[in-house]
Formats: C-alpha cells, sequence, structure tokens
C-alpha cells in the first residue's frame, strides 16, 4: 500500500465533539451573558502513554488491516504519549431566544499534543508542528416543533454506536494510521461500527415525544477513498450526476436519574448513489443499516450493537466500499460491551469486544477461484478486524479521569495472512 494514499487520513477521522463531552461529564454547563447571547466554552485536554507490540506473524501485509504490522507485514514496537480517541477539544457555543425560537452556533477546535505531522510513517521530531482541526462548524435553529442544523456536524449513521464506546475516555485501537502519533486513535472505529465522521449536512431533528425521536438529514455527497491500495477511488470513479446523501435514525429512550433501570434502543440507516461519469464503471448505491441499544441497572451499563452494508466500505463511510471493477464489497460488523461503575468511588471498570467485516467483491478475484486457491492481489484485503479491550476508569474529581487500558486487536486477510497489535495505555482525560 502505498504512504501516500494515507495521507492526511487522521484529519479524516478526528473531532469528536461537545456530544462526546457531555456524554461524559454531568457537570453544568456553565454560561455567561453577552447582550443577547448566552456563550460557553467547553472540552477537553487528553494525553495517554501509549506502548505497542506489533506482530505481522512474517507472512505478508493485510490491506487495510488496523492491527499494527498491517501494512507492511512487518513486526516492530512503538512508544508514543499521545491524544487518545477523544481529540483534545475547545468548543464554542452560542445560544439566543427570540421570538419563541432559539437559535445557536457551535465551533469546534481540536489541536493535537505530539510533535508530528500525523501522516503514516510519520515520525516525531524537533521543532515539529502539531495537527489541528476545525471539525464542527453550524447553526441550529429551533422550537417546539423540532430543531434544524445546517452545516458541519457528526453524522447521524454510527453516531450512537462511538458515543456509547466507553474507549472515548481512553485510546483502543491504535493500528499503523496513529502508531506515530496523531490527532486520535481508533477506539473502536473500524473494528466494531463504521465512522459517524463530520460531514456538511441539513439536519431536521424532532422533539422528545415521551421517549421517542428521530432525526433525518441532507448530507454532502462523498466519494469512494481507495485506504487497501486495491480498491476505487474519487479519481478512478468521479462522481457525476445530482446525488445527494442521504441518513436517519429513530430511538427511544427510557428511565433516567432516579431510576433503577434505564436504556435506549435505536436503528438508522444511511443512503448515497455513486453516479460515475467513466462509462467503464457502471453507477452504484451505498446503503446500510444499524441497531443498537444499550441498559444500565444500577451501576451496570450493557450495550449491544450491529451494522450491516453494500457499498459502505469499512473504516469510514466509502473506504474500500468498491473493488477494482467498480462492483460493491458487502460489509458488516458488531460489538457488545460492559461495564460497572463502583457506587461511591465512581471508578468503572469496563469489557468490550468487537469486529468488522469486508467481504470480496465480483472484480476482486480476477479468475473466479476463492483466495485460497487463487494467486490475486485483492486477496490481501482485510477480511475482519476484531478486538478485546478492558479499562479502568478512575475520576480523580468531577472533571478529571485516569485511565488504564488494554486493547488486543486482530486483523485478518482473505488469503490468511493476519496481524495482531497489542496495546497499553495510561494517561488521563479533562474536561472543562
Amino acid at each position: 500500500m502505498a504512504t501516500k494514499q494515507h495521507k492526511g487520513w487522521i484529519s479524516t477521522l478526528t473531532g469528536i465533539t461537545v456530544l462526546f463531552v457531555a456524554s461524559f461529564n454531568a457537570q453544568a454547563f456553565e454560561s455567561m451573558q453577552m447582550g443577547d447571547w448566552d456563550v460557553a466554552i467547553s472540552g477537553n485536554v487528553n494525553a495517554f502513554l501509549t506502548t505497542l507490540d506489533c506482530d505481522a506473524n512474517n507472512n505478508g501485509v493485510v490491506s487495510s488491516g488496523l492491527a499494527c504490522g498491517s501494512l507492511t507485514g512487518s513486526n516492530y514496537d512503538s512508544s508514543n504519549v499521545q491524544t487518545g480517541l477523544l481529540p483534545a477539544w475547545f468548543g464554542l457555543n452560542a445560544k439566543q431566544e427570540s421570538n419563541g425560537l432559539t437559535t445557536e452556533i457551535n465551533i469546534g477546535f481540536q489541536p493535537g499534543i505530539d510533535s508530528g505531522d500525523g501522516k503514516v510513517g510519520g515520525i516525531d521530531r524537533g521543532l515539529g508542528l502539531n495537527s489541528t482541526n476545525l471539525r464542527q462548524v453550524n447553526i441550529k435553529f429551533g422550537s417546539d416543533w423540532g430543531t434544524i442544523t445546517l452545516g458541519r456536524d457528526l453524522g447521524l449513521y454510527g453516531s450512537d454506536a462511538i458515543l456509547s464506546d466507553m474507549t472515548l475516555l481512553g485510546v483502543g485501537t491504535v493500528s499503523d494510521l496513529a502508531a506515530g502519533g496523531g490527532n486520535t486513535t481508533l477506539g473502536r472505529i473500524g473494528v466494531g461500527y463504521l465512522y459517524a465522521d463530520w460531514k456538511a449536512q441539513i439536519q431536521y431533528a424532532s422533539p422528545d415525544w415521551n421517549g421517542f425521536s428521530f432525526n433525518v438529514a441532507i448530507v454532502d455527497p462523498w466519494g469512494a477513498f481507495n485506504l487497501s491500495g486495491l480498491s476505487l477511488d474519487a479519481n478512478s470513479f468521479s462522481q457525476d450526476g445530482d446525488t445527494y446523501g442521504f441518513e436517519g435514525k429513530a430511538g427511544y429512550t427510557w428511565g433516567g436519574e432516579d431510576s433503577t433501570t434505564s436504556g435506549k434502543v435505536w436503528a438508522g440507516f444511511i443512503s448515497q448513489a455513486l453516479d460515475s461519469s467513466d462509462p467503464s464503471f457502471s453507477s452504484q448505491d451505498a446503503t446500510g443499516f444499524d441497531v443498537g441499544g444499550k441498559v444500565s441497572f444500577g451501576g451496570l451499563e450493557l450495550v449491544g450493537y450491529f451494522y450491516s452494508g453494500e457499498g459502505i466500505g469499512t473504516l469510514g463511510f466509502l473506504w474500500d466500499g468498491l473493488d477494482e471493477s467498480g462492483a460493491t464489497r458487502d460489509s458488516d460488523g458488531f460489538y457488545v460491551q460492559g461495564t460497572y461503575k463502583f457506587p461511591g468511588s465512581g471508578t468503572k471498570v469496563g469489557v468490550s469486544f468487537g469486529e468488522s467485516n469486508l467481504d470480496l467483491g465480483a472484480g476482486d478475484i480476477a479468475a473466479g477461484g476463492p483466495c485460497a486457491t487463487v494467486t490475486d492481489a485483492s486477496c490481501t484485503l482485510v477480511e475482519t478486524n476484531e478486538s478485546f479491550v478492558i479499562g479502568l476508569y478512575h475520576p480523580l474529581t468531577s472533571s478529571l479521569n485516569l485511565v488504564i487500558e488494554y486493547a488486543q486487536t486482530e486483523a485478518t486477510a482473505h488469503n490468511g495472512n493476519s496481524a495482531e497489535e497489542g496495546m497499553l495505555a495510561i494517561g488521563a482525560i479533562l474536561f472543562y
């Protein structure tokens, strides 16, 4: 796989917003009055010492494999002081109420902490600059009829999956992509769910009707991305025609702070046409659905999630979703998670397991046979990325959490090539 195909990927997979902060921070959202506007600043800073043991089993690359060592098919160790799955965050929210209408703006800025360029194979160095991102830029307005968002915001498909991921407080899978540092690690992205990502969109969010709500969005259409080196990308499958992306989700929430049992169930979809201007490739549709739920009994919380799609790819939307003939690849995945928060101390322990699977497309095997008997470059494409994570999250204060995590990630190709990553992380995350 050519390194240049992966440049800038880390800036694509960053920017977890105040939504995530709100999920883990019970502090009141303080604001200050500036004329008619309530203005608030919030966010987080985190840093982790990570140690990687990367074992590629010396049997070749796993294209788009997420266990470190997959990229080159070689063994190595790596140590870093880096940001975890949540990027450092500086968020500005300004809200105004007038004539029964609430309007607001959200702008989020995410700086990295290490001294590198965030690119695959990059090495931290003296006088190196950290990476920066601006991922959330939008306006919202609404009333008792619901809320409309215009601008760049978190995608709907897969959003509940990442918001429920315990590794938001930690690191999770690092991979070759972030082994040299960068703005974020992967957590469980690509090993249990497709990244919700940050998308230009027009979104409608319904009011809460006794626990039921839904969201729908028209989204800026995206092109295919060739992470593996074995797929079509936006250059070879050039987008043509009038098309948009569409996403939606619906959910039901019950219980609350005063209930002994609480939870949420949800379902969502994603769809986008891929209309090629190149007559060599026929037009395709990328479609997917997901379902999930979480339930809490006292300090115990259980999460289950599943997704499936055609042409949506793996890791990120449309990443390796089309083979080199222009045919779609099927993909699916799931994760299960259990956490327990001890009363009094607030210390939380958690375990989770998940995997993401990517099938070969109709044009991947030129000779038409299985990878066990046919030599074809596409057989090095990842078939499964899976990981097991255990974590300990201890609040020193209501804002500061100490974190210890261990993650074991394995990537397996269709021809049997494999790589394994052992990751130990120790660090802290502070919300403000």
